[in-house]
């Protein structure tokens, strides 16, 4: 696996030390490079230095082993866990392998897809489903990322009577490992294979309907960030968040793998992390990048640009205005 030009890990953090120190007028010669704020001890100040993960399908290229080794190397507190990869390691194989690595897990996901799509019935996603929670009990992953399938030709209320049930049944499930089920709306470009759920009402309609506590909401800022007053709502509603999943955009999305990287689009991810911090939210913020063009780029380059980003995104004025929060 290509690495960092550095030559040793200690050259690596001293590298993200670097970064995670750059001042505003250090990086107003990078206008689209947001700030990291990994797990060090210059960032101690500020909760959010330690509630930061990078999502695998970042590095869409990498296996489990080279995930884990890479962001052990630029010293991120936490690894997003994708389930596909962690059924092409070797589902228990791949257990053992996160535990001994010692790195914190923000997430599992995604599963479900409970209108029949691909021929998939609901009995096997659901089986799968549970399989996935009992691995996120045993990772101490708070929260599974959960997804409905899209509408699959079912009239609307037949769709969401199937997305409630299978909830339902989920979370009773969930509750018992110590781990939320967070549903996941997504961007109407993502209707035909991924999701019906398009809208944060649309979200909370379900979650109201399924009344568990332990069913809470996935906030992708890519696939929300753009509705009216979401700053203001998100107040309102932040005792319903159970992981938020950062990525950016400056127009709509063109296909389903048009993510930009959080900071270098237009969704004002500075207003809507603030609106969070200040309503009491304290759990991880996951970086999740789909992008064509970004895959291909060196993923060490491309995490560098994450944090690079993230430096920039929480800038010194920002985590003193959370910290004073």
């Amino acid at each position: 696996m290509h690495k960092p030009q550095t030559s040793s890990s200690r050259d690596n953090v001293q590298m993200t030390k670097s970064i995670l120190t750059t001042t505003h007028s250090d990086t107003e010669h990078l206008p689209s490079l947001p700030e990291h704020h990994a797990a060090h001890p210059s960032l101690d100040a500020c909760d959010l230095a330690h509630r930061t993960a990078l999502n695998q399908l970042t590095t869409i290229r990498w296996s489990l082993e080279e995930d884990l080794e890479a962001y052990q190397l630029w010293n991120l507190p936490a690894i997003g866990v994708s389930w596909r990869k962690l059924l092409e390691y070797g589902v228990q194989r791949g257990v053992r392998t996160i535990r001994q690595s010692g790195m914190k897990v923000s997430s599992v996901g995604w599963v479900g897809g409970f209108t029949g799509h691909n021929g998939f019935g609901i009995d096997a996603v659901t089986l799968e489903a549970k399989r996935a929670i009992r691995v996120a009990g045993q990772l101490r992953s708070p929260a599974v990322t959960v997804l409905t399938g899209p509408q699959n030709g079912h009239i609307d209320s037949h769709a969401r009577r199937l997305a409630c049930q299978s909830l339902q049944e989920l979370a009773d499930l969930a509750a018992s490992h110590d781990v939320c089920i967070a549903l996941q709306p997504m961007h109407t470009v993502y209707h035909q294979n991924w999701s019906f759920i398009h809208s944060l009402d649309d979200a909370l309609e379900l979650i109201e309907r399924v009344n568990h506590p332990a069913l809470k909401l996935a906030f992708g800022a890519f696939h929300l960030g753009g509705e009216e007053d979401i700053c203001t709502r998100l107040k309102e509603i932040v005792r319903h968040v159970g992981i938020v999943h950062l990525s950016d955009r400056s127009r709509s999305p063109r296909d389903e793998n048009d993510r930009e990287i959080p900071g270098e689009g237009r969704l004002p991810l500075r207003e809507m992390i603030f609106a969070l911090e200040s309503a009491g939210y304290d759990g991880w913020y996951e970086t999740e990048v789909w992008s064509r063009d970004l895959w291909k780029m060196d993923h060490h380059d491309l995490i560098e640009r994450c944090l690079r980003s993230q430096a920039t995104l929480f800038s010194n004025e920002f985590r003193a205005a959370v910290s004073g929060i």
